[in-house]
């Protein structure tokens, strides 16, 4: 079987070979005293660890390959970064390896000393055509284990959408306000519509916005029209009064419009059409101001979704999904799941970036308790860890098992994974 050098790092690591009379491969006696720090940047792989060879005891760095021979084909021989390395760890030893001052280096071999088990299970889960690599194995790992690395991966998930978040920070000098827009416009679209919004709302600015809060119309008709919805000539009534008020604001602020075919309503649901989201984004804007600096002064969780209830919707869309189409009258507010959506993907992710940016852990502490209070999203990937015993109730479960399933099970990452990782070792006992 072939193995990668993360199975080899992971064996290092965490010490899981055979540690009696360890010697190297030119016999001498080799006592592990501290593995080291596992370096995840260029460099040798693990970093301050302590040896004893011999008599002499060494503080150095390690590097580990499958074979000797890689030493060379890596070019470590030139690098001087690799003076440093106090001993070779490999599979297979195959070659000497030399320092680049010339220097050679004590070397271990750890074919005669991994575990037939332990290989197995490895072997398992890299080998394996399961739809994670440990969905057979994974019942074998205690709940309480699988929740402290959901809450590990839930807070690397926070942070990887942060950046984002951070990103439009830098882009806006620093205001807050305008980043969550940004964010909040993006989701406002989900997935298939995401670009088209956040285009839409770089085009049209919130200060820009801010002047014309108190005429719903003129609100209307910057969003429609900047989103390029009122570039056709229309028959409706509704939307010939929005193009007229347009094309005066237009002239007024040089504005460029999005071109409307960038929008996207193949295999959406009617009440997730783009001409719907904009309507309820144009309410949300008339309704709201300030919204995130409202947002974060609210200390109740539960009353964040208050936010986007009882938007001030124009009366038009109670009989339209699409503009020009009347249809049976319904309610287009923004569903329990759409406020869910938002408030997970946005809000959560926006307070947890603020708290972090701003050292105020009470602000992580609050969307860490407002992805506890909201219900699990609904998808495929969320009901087959459900039909695997795990319980998917809450958004932060979910949010944490959606980042396991893309960082960690489908790349089979599971060596760096606490799930995988407690599985390994339990093979061991």
């Amino acid at each position: 079987m072939t193995f990668s050098e993360d199975f080899l790092h992971y064996l290092w690591k965490f010490r899981l070979f055979n540690q009696q009379e360890l010697q190297t491969i030119d016999g001498e006696s080799l006592e592990i005293i501290s593995v080291g720090f596992h370096n995840q940047h260029a460099g040798p792989d693990f970093e301050n660890a302590r040896i004893r060879i011999g008599s002499h005891t060494w503080a150095g760095n390690i590097e580990i390959h499958i074979r000797s021979s890689d030493w060379e084909r890596h070019g470590h021989q030139q690098d001087p970064a690799y003076d440093s390395v106090i001993l070779h760890v490999v599979y297979e030893a195959d070659a000497p390896v030399l320092r680049p001052n010339g220097t050679e280096i004590s070397q271990l071999s750890l074919h005669q000393l991994i575990s037939p088990s332990l290989i197995h299970r490895y072997k398992q889960l890299m080998e394996g055509l399961n739809w994670i690599p440990c969905e057979k194995l994974i019942t074998q790992v205690d709940k309480i284990h699988i929740d402290t690395w959901l809450s590990r991966i839930l807070i690397e998930r926070l942070e990887e959408k942060s950046g984002i978040i951070l990103s439009n920070l830098n882009e806006y000098k620093g205001s807050w306000d305008d980043a969550f827009y940004i964010s909040l416009a993006r989701n406002f679209g989900f997935k298939t519509n995401a670009l088209p919004f956040e285009l839409l709302a770089r085009s049209l600015p919130q200060n820009l916005l801010a002047k014309h809060k108190n005429n719903p119309r003129q609100i209307e008709a910057l969003i429609f029209g900047q989103a390029g919805f009122l570039a056709e000539n229309q028959q409706d009534v509704y939307f010939a009064e929005l193009k007229k008020e347009y094309e005066f604001l237009q002239s007024k602020y040089a504005l460029r419009s999005v071109d409307r075919f960038v929008w996207k309503y193949l295999r959406l649901r009617p009440y997730n059409f783009p001409s719907v989201r904009l309507a309820q984004f144009a309410a949300l804007v008339v309704k709201s101001s300030h919204l995130f600096s409202r947002i974060v002064e609210i200390e109740d969780v539960k009353q964040l979704s208050r936010l986007f209830e009882e938007l001030p919707i124009n009366p038009y869309w109670q009989t339209h999904f699409r503009v020009g189409n009347p249809s049976v009258q319904s309610s287009k507010q923004m569903g329990r799941q759409s406020i869910h959506n938002v408030l997970i993907n946005t809000v959560a992710t926006s307070l947890f970036a603020y708290g972090r940016q701003m050292g105020q852990q009470k602000y992580t502490e609050r969307a860490l308790a407002l992805l506890e209070s909201i219900p699990a999203e609904t998808n495929q990937v969320l009901s087959r860890f459900n039909s695997m015993g795990l319980r998917v109730d809450k958004a932060d479960v979910s949010q944490a098992l959606m980042q396991l399933k893309s960082t960690y099970c489908d790349a089979k990452k599971c060596l760096n994974c606490g799930i995988g990782i407690k599985l390994m070792k339990q093979e061991e006992k």
